[in-house]
């Protein structure tokens, strides 16, 4: 009984030897942890007074389009999109203060705006300090790209330089004689930039042109008289302008009783909004530019998209919406190459990058984050298919035949202290 005794004792205190090591062998792996579920913040910064505020109210539609249907799919890597707004009041330092609230508080992790050029470089020196993508989808100094490049800065709106020398070419294309011409801009940071590239690439055009008078009236201008007059007694062979919005729109109605659009080729940024709000005084045969709207460029996927958004809006999509559409497409195509949302990964995955856009296939220039964006320009007229005037003779300019040669850009950036 003894020995069965001990034999018995001896078993039981090996199989208290033996039952830790057999736990440690079938221990459960750790739990992986769950992909986070919290939403990717993109703060929508615009510019809401002013001749603004049509275009930013636009982009904001065709911004949350596409937020809804990127959401619906899943979102950023199985995140879903939230949007925070925020207002500038087309003011510089109320652009600062807003843009700091949606990076301090809010943790905003993208950013996306403004239309203002103004108030859009006012921002990019605090965005870059936080290290923090922003994509411009409105406003388009070239000073964003260019003198003050920021590696945290993308652009899928055609830049002042773009724009203008597009203008331009179609302007002389069609008035070729034209050797004398008169420029009114507004005077600020977008206009100046216009202005600039028009006087570059009219006389690279023409050597011998001539700049009779340059007119400046201020941002949100209510009375044009002076100007239309002071240009109407230079007598110009034709006019360059980059006035927008509200103030085209009280432009051209003080400027017809003149006779002014009979008697001088004029070209302006007569897009969509422009056209609807002028209605039956838009001026027929009056040359146009602006940067896509759905009419320019009746592609598939912009009449699918041109579809969605009169079902939600009830109107028809203009440029800005497009552009905001586009914008945020971009930075789903930048985090889908990165995987991830990182900052500096997203950068690195955005440099020269390809999307296929409302406005076709794009890319994203490394050097400076320019995107090779179209630019369009028509000639005003009626169309029985819309309640509104639209454009006829119309020509799309791909990005490519019309961004600033790259040596140009370093050479700029010698200048200006740009280190690449």
């Amino acid at each position: 009984m003894k020995k069965v005794s001990i034999i018995i004792l001896m078993l039981f205190v090996s199989s208290l030897l033996v039952i830790p090591m057999g736990f440690a062998q079938t221990k459960p792996a750790p739990a992986k942890k769950p992909v986070s579920k919290e939403p990717v913040k993109i703060g929508a910064i615009y510019d809401f007074a002013g001749p603004c505020y049509m275009y930013s109210e636009t982009g904001m539609h065709g911004l949350r389009i596409a937020v809804e249907e990127i959401n619906s799919k899943g979102g950023f890597l199985g995140r879903p999109i939230e949007v925070i707004v925020r207002d500038t009041e087309g003011k510089v330092d109320v652009a600062v203060r807003e843009v700091k609230d949606l990076l301090l508080r809010e943790k905003v992790n993208f950013l996306i705006g403004p239309c203002s050029s103004g108030t859009g470089l006012a921002m990019q020196v605090v965005h870059t300090e936080y290290k923090t993508i922003r994509i411009s989808a409105i406003a388009n100094t070239e000073g964003q790209t260019v003198d003050k490049f920021s590696p945290y800065f993308f652009q899928v709106v055609p830049n002042t330089y773009m724009e203008a020398t597009a203008a331009t070419r179609y302007l002389h294309k069609k008035v070729p004689t034209a050797k004398k011409f008169c420029t009114i801009n507004p005077d600020y940071e977008f206009g100046r930039r216009e202005a600039a590239a028009f006087t570059e690439e009219i006389k690279r055009l023409v050597p011998d042109a001539e700049i009779l008078y340059e007119a400046w009236p201020k941002f949100g201008e209510k009375d044009f008289t002076a100007f239309i007059t002071a240009i109407m007694a230079k007598k110009p062979d034709a006019v360059h302008s980059s006035l927008f919005g509200g103030d085209l729109v009280a432009f051209t109605k003080q400027a017809a009783p003149y006779g002014f659009f009979e008697k001088i080729p004029f070209i302006a940024l007569y897009d969509l909004p422009v056209l609807i709000a002028l209605g039956p005084d838009a001026p027929e045969g009056t040359f146009a530019f602006a940067r896509g709207d759905f009419f320019q460029d009746p592609n598939p996927k912009m009449m699918a998209f041109v579809d969605k958004f009169r079902k939600a809006r009830g109107t028809y999509p203009d440029g800005w919406a497009v552009m905001n559409y586009d914008a945020v497409y971009l930075l789903k195509a930048g985090v889908d190459k990165a995987k991830t949302i990182e900052t500096e990964a997203v950068v690195k995955a955005l440099e020269g990058i390809t999307i296929d856009s409302l406005r076709g296939t794009f890319s994203i220039r490394p050097l400076d984050h320019m995107g090779t964006v179209p630019c369009y320009q028509g000639t005003i007229a009626k169309d029985p298919a819309y309640p509104f005037k639209i454009w006829k003779d119309i020509t799309r300019v791909p990005g490519e035949q019309v961004v600033r040669p790259e040596a140009s850009v370093r050479e700029i950036w010698k200048k200006t202290g740009v280190v690449r």
